[in-house]
């Protein structure tokens, strides 16, 4: 049996940006060998009181975990609220920001991937 030490267990996170206005952006050393890497990455970032994330549009797709906090999701052309424990769906190309409008720190976990061909 192939030993799975060093690619199981907690994944470590690195500063990897910090937004315009809305705080840090942290990705994720995902631990698994490069002739089998994962396909997706993973980032956890927050969003202060009373500021917002950088606008994003990438090619990949992004499911946004909305671990605390509360804000206003705009996406595309559509807005909704969102809270702890929502989970949002960003298809590639598709504009995407949330405004925390709540007192305290919204904090959210990313997952995101390329779509083969893309």
């Amino acid at each position: 049996m192939p030993s799975t030490r060093r690619a199981s267990g907690p994944v470590p996170f690195e500063h990897w940006y910090t937004f315009a206005e809305g705080g840090p952006v942290d990705r994720a050393l995902l631990p698994f060998p490069s002739a089998a890497p994962a396909p997706f990455e993973v980032a956890r970032w927050s969003v202060a009181p009373g500021t917002s994330n950088d606008l994003d549009v990438h090619r990949s797709r992004e499911v946004w975990v909305i671990v605390a906090g509360a804000g206003t999701l705009t996406w595309a052309d559509r807005t909704t609220d969102v809270g702890a424990g929502d989970v949002v769906a960003f298809e590639s190309q598709v504009p995407h920001q949330i405004r925390n409008d709540g007192p305290e720190l919204l904090l959210a976990i990313s997952v995101y991937w390329l779509q083969d061909g893309l």
